[in-house]
């Protein structure tokens, strides 16, 4: 991450079309946009029911829906009229896997954006989708990158870390509420963790002062901790102790789950690369820490769950 004009001048965002923003964490996203007062915000949705619970949350926010396909690049263009900003969560579900229909999407939305004259494209990508990775979803990330970046659009990178949500998971949080943090990574191995609310309350930061931001790449983390340093801030927030026990990556291989043992070795070799205290120098107050996340969500709760966020 460069190092920016902390300048306090704030541009008016106008408004926001939002892109795959009706799944678990792009919802999440949408809430840090509205906590940062930044709440003229258009979502696209393949059908507007608002029996479906995560377009009934974004109605009752105030978040306008708007039908539209990103396979149908003529439904897109009223999605973006009068749109003066972007933020694209995703063109494709999350997966270990790469989705070939993310890039068909990306340069149907890259003309839709470049067409309607956006001042600013926000782009939810990878973080080491910049170093030849050699991890297939991630570099399928920084393919939409060059696509964002050839069209000419005024984007801004937000390359993000490990998702701090992803211990809510099924094949996390029941093991750990009972005492044990399983995870194929080394004990002593720093991971990169950032909260997907966060992510939105970056994106928001950053429209507001857009002529610092257009051109750059940030690989966004919140908070830096080994699984070991997890282990000890579950057993805080639960009031018992909890071990971390690494679990071999070939695992993985058994459960024929070749792409998450690749994306596991990546994490034990390579992984994230985010500058933290520099980011939350630049970013004050919008960064969450791991125990901060563990508090906010009620982590010790084990009535709740990962639907619950």
């Amino acid at each position: 991450m460069n190092s920016y004009d902390s300048s306090n001048t704030e541009v008016a965002v106008g408004k926001v079309l939002l892109i795959g923003v009706t799944g678990g964490t792009g919802s999440n996203a949408v809430r840090g946009l509205l906590e940062q007062n930044v709440t003229d915000l258009r979502a696209i949705t393949r059908k507007i029911d608002l029996e479906r619970t995560s377009l009934s949350r974004l109605n009752s926010s105030g978040v306008e829906l708007v039908e539209a396909d990103l396979d149908d690049e003529h439904s897109l263009k009223a999605a973006f009229a009068g749109v003066s900003a972007v933020y694209c969560h995703a063109t494709a579900p999350d997966s270990a896997l790469p989705n070939p229909q993310e890039i068909a999407r990306a340069k149907r939305v890259a003309i839709a954006a470049k067409r309607a004259k956006v001042s600013h494209f926000v782009y939810n990508s990878a973080g080491g989708a910049d170093r030849n990775s050699g991890i297939p979803h991630i570099e399928q990330k920084f393919q939409v990158e060059q696509l964002l970046k050839q069209a000419s659009l005024p984007t801004t990178m937000l390359r993000a870390c490990l998702f701090m949500e992803e211990f809510w998971k099924q094949y996390t949080r029941p093991s750990v509420l009972k005492g044990a943090f399983r995870f194929a990574v080394q004990p002593d191995r720093p991971l990169h963790l950032i909260t997907t609310k966060d992510m939105g309350r970056v994106a928001a930061h950053i429209m507001k002062h857009r002529s610092q931001y257009v051109g750059q790449e940030i690989e966004l983390a919140g908070d830096v901790l080994t699984p070991q340093q997890m282990a000890e801030a579950f057993s805080r927030v639960q009031g018992s102790p909890v071990a971390y026990k690494s679990i071999p990556p070939w695992i993985f291989l058994l459960l024929f789950r070749k792409s998450l043992f690749d994306l596991i070795q990546w994490y034990r070799t390579q992984g994230y690369q985010a500058d933290v205290p520099a980011l939350r120098k630049e970013f004050p107050g919008l960064l969450t820490t791991f125990a901060e996340f563990l508090e906010e969500t009620h982590w010790a709760n084990a009535e709740l769950m990962y639907q619950d966020l």
